[in-house]
């Protein structure tokens, strides 16, 4: 079976929900062109020969659990994707058998963000040429259309590992179609939860503790498209193959409408006294091939790649504003490395949440993690306006969750007082 480049990347935008303020949906141009000699006709590879890019005649836009097709004509396409998301693009044939996946400046996918002109910017990727399984663009945008620190492309570029351990799964049940077109797709990112500090007030600032006081806790999300699982059975995880836990115990399991479900999986037989305890473990996921089966139906493999916390652990350090009544009207952000360097938010997520607690439980959240609606591609990651006010009485803890430009998902705890 050809081999594939994983294509997925799981990024999600926040939601309007009635409680932010954000700019409309901005589209990014992404054109190119196969030269001579492309397939006139529209007929499909014979079985057993080996794919070129002159077999292409379509071209797969992929951006978390969202996707374009578009159609190459005359050896020519342009197809329009979100600004602010990562975006691997698929080049298919007639029946949608995969031939290979843009690859440009050392990366499997275009971080559609610090773009020079915005969501008004257009890429022309000029000629392409395959090489095994990369489609090479003689035009590259990053360092022209996408202006990225060398700290940040040197962090994407780590994950071009991450990307290649993962690469069967785009065709996870072997039928030779990307499974994202079937709605057959899985798609496993980590989870991490720390606990970064104090939250600053109108009256006092934001503290962030030192990194060795730090306690991570990891878990390992899977999210699979509506035709995974149409019977809606339990969700297991067993693996890695290599060298298999005694235990993975599932923490959450949801079917959403439509049939898309959500499994959040920890590895079992740790006592964690942390906050984190019951969501997660003290120890990440190891690298390797894992079985996820649901209910009674065959076993599916995946490969599991973790690539660590650190390439992406921005601390969002909120500082809490209020009214006269105390209720709470906006959130600034400053945005450090655990070492306390500052660093631009937008280069590294695209998604933001808050969840505040008081002793008693959940006062309320504002956004919402991994929502498939659609959104504005824009968010103003250093003022969050809160509207209407919410009361804050009780507070004693607010949590950040973020998504990183890989799929990953953070949450940062922030105290009001040393617990």
């Amino acid at each position: 079976m050809k081999k594939y480049l994983l294509l997925f990347i799981a990024v999600f935008l926040l939601i309007h929900c009635g409680v932010f303020e954000f700019l409309t949906r901005q589209y990014v141009t992404i054109s190119g062109r196969i030269p001579p000699p492309y397939l006139d006709k529209r007929g499909a590879a014979s079985p057993g020969d080996a794919l070129t890019l002159s077999d292409a005649q379509k071209v797969l836009a992929f951006y978390g659990n969202h996707y374009s097709l578009s159609e190459i004509r005359n050896g020519s396409f342009s197809i329009g994707t979100p600004a602010g998301w990562a975006t691997a693009l698929a080049f298919l044939d007639s029946g949608n058998a995969f031939i290979g996946n843009l690859f440009c400046g050392g990366l499997n996918m275009l971080p559609l963000v610090g773009l020079i002109d915005g969501g008004q910017t257009a890429i022309d990727l000029s000629n392409l040429t395959l090489d095994g399984c990369s489609v090479i663009p003689e035009h590259d945008p990053l360092g022209n259309e996408i202006i990225l620190d060398d700290e940040v492309l040197e962090c994407l570029r780590i994950t071009g590992a991450y990307f290649a351990s993962l690469a069967a799964n785009i065709d996870s049940d072997g039928d030779g179609i990307p499974d994202i077109l079937n709605e057959k797709q899985v798609i496993l990112t980590s989870r991490f939860v720390l606990e970064g500090g104090l939250y600053g007030t109108d009256t006092s600032d934001a503290v962030l503790y030192d990194s060795s006081r730090y306690r991570l806790g990891y878990s390992l999300r899977a999210e699979g498209g509506r035709n995974v699982a149409p019977d809606q059975g339990d969700i297991r995880l067993s693996g890695p193959q290599e060298d298999p836990y005694a235990q993975i115990d599932v923490w959450q399991q949801l079917y959403l409408a439509g049939g898309d479900f959500i499994a959040s999986f920890k590895v079992g037989g740790y006592e964690d006294s942390s906050l984190s305890e019951g969501i997660s473990s003290p120890y990440p996921f190891r690298f390797g091939t894992y079985t996820l089966t649901v209910g009674n139906l065959p076993g599916r493999t995946l490969y599991y790649s973790n690539m660590g916390v650190e390439p992406y652990l921005a601390l969002a350090v909120p500082t809490l504003r209020t009214d006269a009544d105390g209720k709470l009207t906006s959130i600034g952000l400053e945005y450090r490395l655990p070492d306390g360097t500052p660093v631009d938010p937008v280069q590294l997520l695209t998604d933001i949440t808050f969840q505040f607690d008081s002793h008693e439980g959940r006062l309320f959240q504002l956004g919402e993690l991994y929502d498939l609606t659609d959104a504005p591609s824009e968010v103003d990651f250093s003022e969050i306006s809160v509207r209407p006010s919410r009361n804050i009485d009780g507070l004693c803890r607010v949590t950040v969750g973020y998504i990183d430009l890989v799929g990953n998902e953070y949450n940062v705890i922030w105290f009001d007082r040393e617990p």
